[in-house]
This record gives C-alpha cells, structure tokens and sequence, in this order.
C-alpha cells in the first residue's frame, strides 16, 4: 500500500509541475528513470495511467502522449545500445533527443489537426524541454531511490 500511495503522489506532483510549467512533461522522464532503474513491472502499469491523464489534460487529439512517450522509450533502449544509462553523455545525448523528438511530435501533431501554432513558441518549448530533462531525471532519480522503493527493498 506505501508504494501505491507513492505513486499517487508522485503523479499528483507531475500534475501540478505540469500545470505550472505549460509544455513540459514529467511522466517521460519519470517512465525512463524507471527504466533505468530497471524497474519494468512499475514503468508497465504507470505508464497507460500517465499516458491517460496526458492525453485528457492536453488540447490535441487524441496520440500525441502515445506518440512522445513511445518514441522516449525507443530513444533510450536504443541510446543504451552504445552508452550506460549511468553516463553523463547519456543523459545529455538524452535530453537532446527528447527535445528534438518534442519537437517533431508538435509539429506532426498541429499538421495533423490543421492547427496553426508559431513555429518559435514549438521551438522554445522543445528547448525548454533539453534544458528541464536533465534536472527532471536527477530528481526523479533522487526520489524513486529515496521513498519510491517497496519497503522490503533496502535503500
């Protein structure tokens, strides 16, 4: 029950992040941490639940969470091919990548729906996205090891 009970506050905070920082995800790099982690079971049933509540919060139809998360998820198995994911160059090759693929999921997306968005605000959202990765893993990383483990797990 402790680790459910984390998890629910742990989705809340990504919420409120969310809601504070229009444009930034929280639940792609929380479901690569787990990865990381190697923590599958976990980053298995969270992952439908994060995609659900990206996709009723979002304005655009229905795919785009799908889309970004499981082009994360690709990115990082195959960015561990050739570094550990415990590397500093793998974490910023990360957050690279997960700006540009942002950015190509945009602007997929508004074409798709016809939607007209200026080009700098996707832009500007995308390297925001490069620049918050980083912090947002070390957190997350920080915390799943600290009060996100089962209780019979030592830390």
């Amino acid at each position: 029950m402790r680790i459910l009970s984390w998890w629910v506050f742990f989705t809340a905070v990504c919420i409120w992040v969310q809601n504070s920082l229009p444009g930034i995800d929280c639940f792609g790099p929380a479901l690569l941490v787990l990865l990381h982690l190697q923590r599958y079971k976990e980053a298995v049933w969270l992952t439908p639940v994060w995609i659900v509540i990206n996709e009723g919060a979002g304005t655009l139809a229905f795919g785009l969470s799908v889309l970004w998360i499981g082009g994360l998820v690709l990115v990082f198995f195959i960015l561990c091919q050739y570094l550990s994911s415990s590397n500093f160059a793998f974490l910023l090759t990360l957050s690279v990548l997960a700006g540009i693929w942002q950015l190509a999921t945009l602007r997929l997306m508004l074409t798709l729906q016809e939607l007209n968005i200026p080009a700098d605000q996707i832009v500007l959202q995308s390297i925001q996205t490069t620049l918050l990765f980083p912090l947002l893993w070390v957190a997350m990383l920080t915390a799943f090891k600290r009060w996100g483990q089962p209780r019979h797990v030592s830390p």
